[in-house]
C-alpha cells in the first residue's frame, strides 16, 4: 500500500469537488499555492505532470498533484488515451519512486477497470467512493439548507422528483427558493411554489412519465401533455425517453439471465445506480410489458428519423407517443 497515493471515484461530482477543493485549500495554506497542481486528461502536459509528481513544488519539499480523469474511461476519453498512455506506462515502472512527501490523487467518474493502472491503484492506493446520496441523506441535506423555511415531506418529495438527485442542481434550486422566500417574506415552501419557481430536470420528468406508464396510462398521457404544454424541448424529451427505454431493455436482459441485484447490474453495465434503482423495482412490470416496451423503443426511433428527415411533423412526436402509451396493458 502506498500511503501517499489516492483514487477517488464518483457518481456525485459535487461531493468529489468538495473533497478535492478541501484538500487543495488545506495543502495550499500549509505549503503554499505552488505546492498544488491540477491536471485533466483533456488538457494534458506530460512534462509538468511528471515534474509535479516526482519533484514537487518550486518552494516546497511537499506537493499535491491531482490527475482528473485517470484511470481513463476509454469510452469517453478515447481521444486522449494516446496522449497519456506513455505517462501511465512510465508511472507503473517508477511507481515506487514517488517521494513520500508528494501526494498524488487520481479522480475518475467511471474508470476503466480493465486497465493496468486501475488494477494497480485498486491494490495499492487509498480508495474513496463518492456516491449519490440516498434518500435519507439527500432529504437531510435539503432540510439543512432550508433550515429557516418550513417544507413538509410531501413537498420535499415533489421537489426531489422535479429537480432529481444531482447535488449541483439541488443546491442551485435551493438557492433560488431561498432567495424567492426571502424577497417575499415567506416562511414555508408549498407545492405551488415548487411548480412556479423550480426548473424541471428533463430526466426526472421522463422517469416520472415511465413510472406512470406502469400504473395509470391515462395519467401518463396527461403528464406527457403537461410536458408539451410547458414547451419542453422535443429533442431533449425524446432523447431521454429513448435512453430510459434502452435502460429498461438492459434491465430486462439482466433479469432474463437471472441477475436482478442492483449492485451487480450497476457494476456490469456502468449505469448510474439511482437510475437503475428506479427501474429494478419495476422488473415484473418490465417483463410483463416487454413486447410493448421493445415496440415503443423501435417506433420512437423510427419517428425521430422521420421528423428529422421531414417525413413527419414535429408535433407528431407527442401524438404518436400518446398512442404508444395507450397500447400498454396494465
Amino acid at each position: 500500500m502506498l500511503t501517499n497515493i489516492y483514487l477517488f471515484t464518483w457518481e456525485e461530482k459535487y461531493l468529489l469537488d468538495q473533497e478535492v477543493n478541501r484538500r487543495i485549500s488545506n495543502f495550499s495554506q500549509k505549503f503554499g499555492q505552488d505546492s498544488v497542481s491540477f491536471f485533466h486528461v483533456e488538457n494534458w502536459d506530460e512534462w509538468k505532470v511528471k515534474q509535479s509528481i516526482y519533484w514537487g513544488g518550486l518552494f516546497s519539499t511537499k506537493s499535491l498533484t491531482v490527475l482528473d480523469g485517470l484511470p481513463v474511461w476509454t469510452d469517453r476519453f478515447w481521444f486522449t488515451v494516446s496522449q497519456v498512455e506513455k505517462f501511465v506506462e512510465e508511472f507503473l515502472k517508477k511507481k515506487w519512486e514517488i517521494p513520500a512527501d508528494n501526494l498524488l490523487v487520481f479522480t475518475s467518474s467511471k474508470p476503466d477497470k480493465r486497465s493496468r493502472l486501475y488494477k494497480f491503484l485498486k491494490d495499492n492506493a487509498n480508495i474513496k467512493e463518492f456516491n449519490l446520496l440516498n434518500e435519507y441523506w439527500l432529504n437531510s441535506h435539503i432540510k439543512q439548507n432550508l433550515w429557516n423555511i418550513k417544507i413538509t415531506d410531501v413537498v420535499l418529495k415533489k421537489f426531489v422528483q422535479k429537480v432529481w438527485w444531482e447535488l449541483y442542481r439541488i443546491n442551485s434550486e435551493i438557492d433560488k427558493l431561498k432567495t424567492y422566500c426571502e424577497y417575499h417574506s415567506l416562511l414555508e415552501i408549498n407545492e405551488k411554489l415548487i411548480d412556479d419557481i423550480v426548473f424541471w430536470f428533463v430526466d426526472s420528468q421522463v422517469f416520472e412519465l415511465l413510472d406512470y406508464l406502469f400504473k395509470d396510462k391515462i395519467k401518463a398521457m396527461k403528464f406527457l401533455q403537461k410536458m408539451q404544454d410547458q414547451g419542453l424541448n422535443r429533442n431533449a424529451i425524446s432523447g431521454v425517453l429513448y435512453w430510459s427505454l434502452r435502460l429498461y431493455i438492459t434491465v430486462y436482459h439482466f433479469a432474463k439471465s437471472g441477475i436482478t441485484d442492483l449492485k451487480a447490474i450497476a457494476t456490469q453495465s456502468w449505469i448510474n445506480s439511482y437510475s437503475l434503482h428506479q427501474n429494478v423495482k419495476n422488473i415484473p412490470l418490465i417483463q410483463k410489458n416487454w413486447t410493448k416496451l421493445e415496440n415503443m423503443y423501435k417506433k420512437l426511433i423510427e419517428l425521430d428519423f422521420d421528423i428529422k428527415n421531414g417525413k413527419a411533423e414535429e408535433e407528431s412526436f407527442w401524438l404518436e407517443t400518446k398512442k404508444l402509451i395507450n397500447s400498454f396493458k396494465l
